[in-house]
């Protein structure tokens, strides 16, 4: 449970004075789905109007500006957004997406449809078969892990506790809270805790099961990256490219990393098993060079340094997040279902989770 959004919960939990502790099955923090994540903080135009995800990647993005940015000793750029169509059908979801992100309370002055001359002014080295754009300037990059390490350091001068080679295997409701049993070394250990968040990522819904307080569905999706070497940096002028989403994603990306090197990808598999989540199909490599090739016909597709995969647990109830107090006890709350927008949402996710929180305490 400690990827970005266990963490960004734990932080901002502890700076309110509660007492957390974190549970974590992997020896390290991040190292599942935040691991293989993209690293966008995305403006908020692609999410559906009224979703709870379109609505915390705005408020999320916005906390990345006035408070994480400045707050927190992690890797982070400015990094315009752009999204190409190639045909009529595609300059028409450009339209689309402009109206999505205004409808979603972005600026006037954070969008812009582009016309192909004014794109390949800002990227010289484009598809030249592009037919129109939509320019978003109000995204940036981020280095994930090192962000969760951040986090986590400030929530560690704020006493809270973090628990590495931890694997929970059971949680019963108690008089007072819950006592939790967590495997280490072959040995159980149980923890006492007035409330759990379950923050468990691709396994969410099983720690769910173990205090019956699943009402929701998971599916996985994989997605492959390609990491380009350095080199080919030059290709691109401080842009993350996007093709046009899909129902499976934000769409194919052409990106720019904190560290200099270029993201391709990712490929949409589903049905994936959970703990296949981060391997790595080398027979898909072929079909993320062409993909990065159809943005940046010029780029050094072979020049691959590093091939990675990440995931995106999927509600299938909604295909939202899911934050919410379980039907049956309102001290467990689940947060489940946490796709991409995920990291851009983090802030605004913990700052729920907190209120929710907050409003149980009250009670008492």
């Amino acid at each position: 449970m400690a990827g970005i959004i266990g963490i960004a919960i734990c932080d901002e939990l502890a700076n309110q004075g509660y007492k957390v502790a974190v549970l974590e099955r992997n020896p390290n923090l991040a190292e599942e789905t935040t691991a293989g994540n993209s690293g966008i903080i995305h403006g908020g135009f692609d999410p559906e109007p009224g979703k709870v995800n379109a609505f915390l990647n705005l408020q999320g993005r916005k906390l990345y500006e006035t408070k994480w940015f400045k707050e927190l000793d992690f890797q982070w750029k400015k990094t315009d957004s752009l999204v190409l169509a190639f045909n009529q059908e595609e300059d028409q979801a450009i339209k689309n997406l402009y109206l999505r992100g205004l409808k979603n309370g972005l600026l006037k002055s954070e969008l812009k449809i582009l016309k192909p001359k004014e794109l390949l002014n800002l990227e010289p080295n484009l598809n030249p078969k592009i037919t129109s754009g939509l320019i978003c300037t109000s995204s940036y990059i981020v280095d994930p892990v090192m962000l969760t390490y951040s986090l986590w350091a400030r929530a560690k001068a704020n006493k809270a506790q973090l628990f590495l080679n931890h694997q929970v295997i059971a949680i019963k409701k108690i008089e007072q809270g819950f006592s939790v049993q967590a495997l280490i070394n072959n040995k159980e250990v149980t923890f006492f805790a007035n409330q759990v968040i379950n923050a468990a990522g691709h396994y969410a819904d099983q720690v769910a099961q173990m205090i019956d307080a699943q009402n929701f569905h998971l599916k996985t999706r994989r997605g492959q990256y390609c990491i380009l070497e350095k080199t080919e940096a030059k290709m691109i002028n401080n842009h993350v490219i996007f093709l046009i989403p899909s129902k499976v994603g934000k769409g194919v990306i052409v990106a720019p990393m904190p560290d200099g090197h270029i993201l391709v990808g990712p490929t949409a598999e589903d049905n994936v098993a959970k703990e296949d989540t981060r391997l790595v199909d080398l027979s898909l490599i072929p079909k993320i060079q062409a993909l990065g090739q159809k943005i940046i016909p010029k780029l050094n597709i072979n020049r691959i340094s590093k091939i990675q995969s990440g995931s995106r647990p999927i509600s299938q109830e909604t295909d939202d997040f899911v934050i919410e107090y379980a039907n049956n006890n309102q001290n467990f709350i689940n947060i489940a279902g946490i796709k991409s927008p995920g990291l851009s949402s983090a802030p605004a996710i913990a700052l729920k989770v907190a209120d929710m929180i907050k409003k149980l305490n009250e009670v008492k």
